[in-house]
């Protein structure tokens, strides 16, 4: 599967042990190629979606340019707090579409203008959802 971040596309893919060439350890789940930009994963693991998301943020954190091969660089407790923060959304939405699943939010129907809103309940429709986050709605204290 391909996915694309701060306008450069990666690629997941699943494969065999064989392919996994990481001198770190031999209990490697998941491994991040920066040159190639793409996310192996070892098939049949487990624990995929918890892998895919560590490895989901060693892309994040290369993609916004957090070097990760600095051994001088420490990141405190505010720094993983913002890490978290703003890498959460992107992350979910990668392994969402990974795994087949589609995330549904109750629609903002002035927000969303992709929709043609043909069944939409404005028009006397069924549809309230969405399942795009930016036409999500939200609290009226959140912007």
């Amino acid at each position: 599967m391909k996915f694309e971040i701060n306008n450069t596309e990666w690629e997941i893919e699943e494969v065999e042990k064989d392919k996994m060439t990481c001198k770190s350890s031999e209990w490697t789940m998941g491994l991040t190629v920066y040159m190639e930009q793409k996310i192996l994963l070892l098939k049949g693991q487990p624990n995929m979606e918890r892998t895919l998301k560590h490895e989901l943020t060693h892309v994040w954190l290369y993609e916004y340019g957090h070097n990760q091969h600095n051994e001088n660089k420490k990141y405190d407790y505010e720094d993983v707090c913002e890490i978290v923060a703003s890498s959460n959304d992107f992350i979910n939405e990668v392994v969402n579409h990974y795994l087949g699943i589609k995330s549904l939010y109750s629609c903002d129907t002035d927000k969303n203008t992709e929709c043609n809103k043909k069944y939409c309940h404005i028009n006397g429709g069924e549809c309230m959802m969405t399942d795009n986050i930016k036409y999500a709605k939200r609290r009226a204290n959140e912007y």
